[in-house]
């Protein structure tokens, strides 16, 4: 007699038999499912590669678009042609010139350039240790370093205040023109920075240039010097000692005392006077001997007294 639990054993096997086969087809199915995806991208991969490359070898290689551009016209003619030589026309033979020379007399000096002032203005310039010629309104730097009177006192750089105190004794006259000229050259190259007065002397009293006082060296002030130089004679005998003391008065820095002869029995007064009038030496005096020796003698005296200079001048240089 078979026993319920046996009966219940034989039911059951069949249906277990039944889920395990089940089970083992569910996962068959799903190991070729993954197996038939991995082949079929495979196959996608390869014909994406594949295609280009048997696409490349199907075209002819003729047919292919040739890499660069055609060259337009003929390759072993040139592009470009020069153009023919100019034919030259006329005489080409090249001559020499003739050098260049040089000709002061065509060209105009500096003051001729010098444009013309209606005014002049008295404006002091700048420096003192440069002489400048003043022409026509303007200043021209000249070599000297400060002013000259007949070669004298170039080495007086700071001379401001120049006063001229010039002989007019009788035994002037044959050269007193020749004085004058130098004395306007003096004054001419003297600076706007600077000032000037001039006093001419013989026994009498002084004559001297207006307003009897330094005046600026500007032109203006230049032009009446020069025109009270015209009224200038030479006469009567010689006694410098007020035209002296007169130089002194208008305060100057630098003295120009010229003389033709000797001034015997004045001369002790006068070295006297002059020692007195420039106690502090703060005057330079420059003696000027003109064409006679005479007064040499004290006129050294004088010059090297007074921190200046002594020069004689002789007739060989004027003519």
């Amino acid at each position: 007699m078979t026993s319920p639990e046996s009966v219940i054993q034989q039911d059951n096997t069949p249906k277990r038999t039944a889920i395990v086969r089940a089970g083992r087809l569910a996962g068959g199915a799903v190991v070729s499912a993954w197996v038939v995806s991995v082949a079929y991208h495979a196959v996608i991969f390869t014909l994406m590669y594949l295609i280009p490359w048997l696409s490349g070898l199907v075209v002819a290689k003729d047919d292919s678009p040739p890499p660069f551009t055609d060259v337009v016209g003929q390759v072993d003619q040139p592009v470009a042609s020069l153009s023919p030589s100019p034919k030259l026309t006329g005489n080409t033979e090249t001559t020499r010139s003739d050098p260049l020379k040089f000709k002061p007399q065509q060209f105009r000096s500096m003051e001729n350039l010098a444009p013309k002032l209606t005014k002049d203005l008295d404006i002091l310039g700048i420096g003192a240790t440069t002489a400048d010629a003043d022409t026509d309104g303007f200043n021209i730097p000249l070599p000297g370093s400060g002013p000259e009177f007949f070669g004298l006192g170039a080495e007086a750089r700071g001379a401001r205040r120049i006063v001229y105190v010039v002989d007019r004794s009788a035994s002037m006259q044959a050269t007193m023109g020749a004085v004058l000229d130098e004395l306007e050259e003096s004054i001419s190259k003297l600076r706007r920075s600077q000032k000037f007065h001039v006093i001419f002397y013989n026994e009498g009293a002084p004559l001297e240039n207006p307003p009897r006082r330094l005046v600026s060296a500007i032109r203006a002030h230049k032009r009446d010097a020069f025109e009270f130089f015209n009224t200038i004679e030479a006469q009567g005998g010689t006694d410098p000692r007020p035209a002296m003391k007169r130089a002194f008065a208008v305060d100057p820095d630098l003295i120009y005392f010229l003389t033709d002869g000797d001034f015997r029995g004045v001369e002790a007064d006068l070295l006297t006077a002059l020692r007195k009038l420039n106690r502090a030496s703060n005057v330079r005096i420059f003696t000027i001997a003109y064409l006679s020796p005479a007064g040499g003698a004290v006129l050294e005296r004088i010059a090297r007294e007074h921190n200046g200079e002594y020069r004689f001048v002789s007739e060989n240089e004027l003519f």
